[in-house]
């Protein structure tokens, strides 16, 4: 064979070859055309909180699962990362994990992250040992005792002055399981925490009969709204927020919302989220 002849069976073989590459590009495009790309994650980092929050517990807890729906109305997928509170606060703040959710809106944080609307508005609630009783009418009148707190847990404008003041002392741990043992031997006078975890807590830690030694404050209570807090260090920060906030209303739209949060309940719970 010629010089030439070789030459132009080469360029056939090279038109052969790219017709393939822009056959398979573009049946690789409709192939994507016809099965969509995976739904984006959210990667959300949390502690153990339950029933709202628990790494064994089913679908993570009540909470994780109302964020989870709310994201999925979306087009969005959930993943969980499960750390202690305070380093989970930090690992949004960073944008290492892109939100956290459980958190009530500071002026400390505001800085840091996109606030999405409340999932759940509730009160903190302050818990004290029949064998020492405490009486308060109202937050002040906790001034002079020392409070069990969970680590990264806002306390509210009233007590965070009595803290400046010195008037109380603030002792934390990871757990309101490690709070309550706490208050048993008396190493704290009171222990804040919400009334539902609180008494999955004391379910945990404690026989019935010691449970019933520890009472809460009828008159002194936080409220605080709870929410999905998205890192402001990410640039999808503010639209992950009104994503999750439509998906939310839908849930709550449906009635969606108070099954999952409320189980328990039957659907037959009011919903106790922000009207926002």
């Amino acid at each position: 064979m010629t010089v030439n002849g070789l030459a132009g069976s080469s360029c056939r073989l090279v038109l052969i070859q790219l017709k393939t590459l822009l056959a398979g590009a573009v049946l690789s495009i409709l192939a994507l055309a016809v099965h969509p790309a995976k739904a984006d994650i959210v990667r959300i980092a949390v502690g153990e909180w339950p029933p709202y929050f628990s790494e064994s517990d089913e679908g993570y807890g009540t909470y994780a699962k109302v964020v989870a729906k709310a994201f999925e109305l979306e087009g969005l997928t959930v993943e969980y990362g499960f750390f202690p509170w305070k380093r989970a606060l930090l690992e949004a703040q960073s944008g290492r994990w892109q939100a956290s959710a459980g958190w009530g809106k500071t002026a400390e944080r505001e800085p840091f992250f996109h606030f999405c609307d409340a999932v759940l508005v509730e009160r903190e609630q302050f818990f004290y040992s029949s064998d020492r009783p405490v009486n308060a009418q109202n937050v002040q009148d906790l001034s002079g005792l020392s409070l069990g707190a969970l680590d990264g847990a806002a306390l509210g404008e009233d007590l965070d002055k009595l803290v400046t003041a010195d008037q109380i002392t603030v002792y934390r741990q990871s757990s309101l399981a490690d709070l309550f043992k706490m208050l048993d031997v008396g190493r704290v006078d009171v222990v804040m925490g919400n009334g539902e975890v609180a008494a999955d807590a004391l379910a945990d830690a404690f026989s019935p009969e010691e449970t019933a030694r520890f009472k809460s404050l009828e008159n002194v209570n936080v409220l605080w709204d709870y929410r999905v807090i998205v890192s402001r260090n990410i640039e999808s920060g503010e639209e992950l927020c009104t994503r999750f906030n439509q998906g939310l209303r839908k849930l709550r739209d449906t009635g969606e919302y108070d099954r999952l949060l409320w189980p328990e309940r039957d659907g037959e719970g009011q919903s106790q989220a922000s009207p926002s």
